[in-house]
Order: C-alpha cells, then structure tokens, then sequence
C-alpha cells in the first residue's frame, strides 16, 4: 500500500524529534501515526509564577473545518495568557483537521518558529497531499480536552490537548481508497513562546497508556 498525506500528516505533527535535514523525509506508513521517538514532558507542579487552567472540554474552543474556509484564528488566541495560549494550540489542531480534509499549503507556516521541526514536517506533509490530491472526509484529530500552563515571566506556555485520532480512509483525486488511518488516542503537547504573537516551538506526544 503506498504511503499517504494523511498518515504523514499524524506522524510528522506528533513526532518531536523528526530529522532535522533540509530535504523532506519520505512519508511514513499510516502505522506509524500517532508515534512518537521522545517521551513528551511530564506535567510537574508549576511554579509560583506561572498559571495553570483547568482542564476544559475542546467544544469550548474548537472551530469547524467545513469547506467554507479555513478557520479564523480567534481573538483570544491571540492574547498573552494561559488562556490564550490553550486557544493557539486548539487553533493550531482545528488548522490541521481542515488542512486533512482540504489541503492548503500556507496556512501552518506564520504559526510555526524557527526551528520548529514537527512543524515543518506538517507543512511538508500538507504539500504533499496537495500535490497528489489525498484527502480525509473527516476531521483527522477530535479534541477531548486541553489544559494550559503559563509562565508569564519567561512568555512561554505548555499546552497539553487530548485529541482521538479518527479512523477512516485516504482518498485521491478521483475518489479511490489508497490508505486507511487507524483510530488511536494521545495527548499532543505544545510548546509556545509568545513574542508578539504566539507561535509553536515543538509539539510532542504521548500514546495513551505509554
């Protein structure tokens, strides 16, 4: 079965430590999403000065994916806070579901800062769906719930976000299955530093029960 967009897509994002060459490695096989080569870092108790949330459903912060466009980035994302850094990497997911469903290359890179290389292999992934036409009929990530933790003093955060990988089919262009996705739950963490704006350092993983 040829390799796919769609299990690059899962791979690349979550994979922390992906090769850091200038060439775009090959896609991996769609039993390789949701895998990870670095333990995402443990949640410790924070530190005076820094903020944590609770942990809160994604429907409150979620956006659709529908063909109408690619979601707007919302206003509190946009904010220097532990709660807007929760809606920054929820935005960061909603732009990867429809980016699954509706390739479009230029949509992840503003997010992205140097040296961000799960990063640049999503965007690399993303045109390679465009370029063979392989898509998703579904979101490719359901959020379950996400918590934020803030450190103003430093203007970082870590965000982890529970996401369930759906289970489906990869078409191409003329509507033929070429690869399957398989369901699989983790916890995607993020890694932001805000300057002005924020943007993703890394995004790591953690497979549910590793």
């Amino acid at each position: 079965m040829k390799t796919t967009f769609v299990a690059a897509c899962a791979a690349a994002l979550l994979l922390a430590g992906c090769q850091g060459s200038s060439e775009p490695s090959a896609p991996p096989t769609s039993q390789d999403a949701l895998t990870t080569t670095d333990p995402a870092p443990t949640t410790a108790a924070p530190p005076d000065d820094v903020e944590e949330t609770s942990s809160s459903p994604a429907g409150d912060a979620t956006e659709t994916t529908e063909a109408s466009g690619p979601p707007q980035m919302p206003d509190e994302a946009k904010e220097d806070s532990e709660s807007g850094a929760e809606a920054f990497a929820l935005h960061y997911v909603d732009l990867i579901n429809y980016t699954s469903r509706h390739p479009e290359v230029g949509l992840l890179e503003p997010l992205g800062a140097d040296g961000c290389k799960s990063c640049v292999n999503h965007e690399d992934s993303v045109a390679y769906s465009q370029q063979h036409q392989e898509t998703l009929a579904k979101d490719l990530f359901l959020v379950a719930e996400s918590i934020s933790l803030h450190n103003p003093s430093a203007s970082t955060a870590t965000v982890r976000v529970a996401v369930e990988q759906i289970g489906q089919d990869v078409t191409d262009g003329a509507g033929d299955v070429v690869d399957r996705i398989e369901s699989r739950t983790a916890t995607m963490v993020f890694t932001l530093t805000w300057t002005d704006a924020w943007q993703v350092d890394e995004i790591q993983v953690q497979l549910e029960g590793q």
